[in-house]
């Protein structure tokens, strides 16, 4: 597939959301864009491309393999290699974070408004840890963003950016007054003011300064979050799909039941906890092994129970366990957040603590939600996770690289 070669292409990435309903939000010129149809087009967009990235991640990082006879990138590429920087995977995923980085820079264009600021800057920094997730060591493009004149940053420069850019949403929810002068979707519920988006902002902070192992910014963001022990685990902030006109799907739900679906590894029945419903509730159990591409499993990925079924940007049992990963890092075993985590869904209290037992948490707690192929890099344990075809000189890969359209010379 042959794609565009320069990033940020002038394009408003703006169709239906959900239950939004505005005026012409489909690609409007940059003069005639209202903030409203920018906001509506970044959320929108934010779930563009979205499950090609929670496949790959989940592929990668050998919580799933995708089956998918009419595309076979998915059990080769992804799982075998190379990967294709000209190609599909690499690209898909990375197009769609910088179009809604786009829409992100034409708000602050268009709108002095600090409410507007907050929303923008947390969303361009979401998704450029999106793509950094995805190309880690090889860097991401931040701003300014001059197209092929811009060369990517650096990891931890690119962290930095991310970083900066919640604390300066953070500053500007200060000063947006009770309430914001656009219309979010549902997936905001509870977000939606910028008090409550601000504690959004806190969450998404909290998750960079874990990756960034800084604890105690961490702590503090995490207490500025909605991140609450006691609470509903499924808090959080998450991306609506719908059946109107204009809108989308889930991409990442399949019928359980049909022959070529996205099939857990079974390791994560191997080692569940005997009785963890966060283990029983995520995968659906065939009687018959599905073989393909020299690869097989009997376990049904069946996180999102139908087609509209939403997905998590950030939920509070995420948080919880960043505050345990926090506390950990700072020299403590972080058993009391892991343990209000367990009793959550009705297991026994865990003895020891420590990051063993943290990560066996966050594997059954976020599964297939884009985080254990990432976790398990940060602490340098991509070796111990399965290839099933080692005679094949399959991989576990630690960094896509850089789609060849934004590289020079090309």
């Amino acid at each position: 597939m042959k794609f565009i070669k320069y990033i940020l292409p002038l394009f408003l990435f703006a169709v239906a959301c959900e239950d939004l309903d505005f005026p012409d939000p489909n690609s409007p010129s940059t003069a005639s864009a209202t903030v409203q149809s920018l906001v509506t087009g970044a959320e929108s967009g934010m779930r563009s491309s979205l499950s090609n990235y929670l496949i790959g991640v989940s592929s990668v990082g050998r919580e799933a393999y995708h089956f998918e006879p009419a595309d076979p990138r998915y059990t080769g590429e992804l799982v075998h290699g190379p990967l294709d920087p000209g190609g599909f995977v690499v690209y898909s995923s990375w197009n769609s974070r910088y179009r809604v980085i786009k829409n992100c820079r034409l708000l602050l264009e268009k709108s002095t408004d600090k409410g507007v600021e907050g929303f923008a800057k947390t969303v361009e920094a979401y998704q450029l840890l999106l793509a950094l997730n995805m190309q880690n060591n090889n860097g991401v493009k931040i701003a300014p963003y001059n197209g092929l004149d811009s060369d990517p940053a650096s990891k931890a420069k690119a962290f930095t950016e991310v970083a900066k850019l919640l604390d300066e949403a953070n500053s500007a929810l200060d000063g947006a007054g009770s309430a914001f002068t656009f219309k979010l979707s549902s997936g905001f519920s509870g977000f939606d003011t910028p008090a409550t988006f601000k504690q959004f902002n806190r969450g998404l902070r909290g998750r960079v300064a874990v990756y960034m192992s800084q604890w105690d910014v961490a702590l503090t963001a995490l207490g500025q979050s909605f991140m609450d022990p006691q609470a509903s685990m499924d808090k959080g902030v998450y991306h609506v799909f719908g059946s109107g006109q204009g809108d989308n799907a889930n991409g990442m739900y399949k019928n359980p039941a049909a022959t070529y679906v996205t099939m857990a590894h079974m390791s994560f029945r191997d080692d569940a906890e005997n009785g963890d419903p966060r283990y029983s509730s995520k995968v659906v159990e065939r009687s018959d092994t599905t073989t393909y591409d020299g690869l097989k499993s009997d376990l049904a990925v069946a996180v999102w129970k139908n087609s509209y079924a939403s997905i998590a940007i950030v939920r509070n049992e995420e948080l919880v366990l960043l505050k345990a990963e926090a506390n950990i890092g700072k020299g403590g075993d972080g058993l009391a957040e892991i343990n209000a985590v367990r009793t959550a869904h009705g297991l026994d209290a865990a003895t020891t603590g420590g990051i063993d037992q943290l990560l066996h948490e966050k594997r059954y707690s976020l599964f297939m939600e884009g985080h254990r192929w990432v976790d398990m890099r940060r602490y340098g344990k991509t070796g111990s996770l399965p290839n099933d075809r080692s005679d094949r000189g399959d991989k576990v890969f630690d960094s896509f690289p850089l789609p060849e359209a934004e590289t020079k010379g090309l």
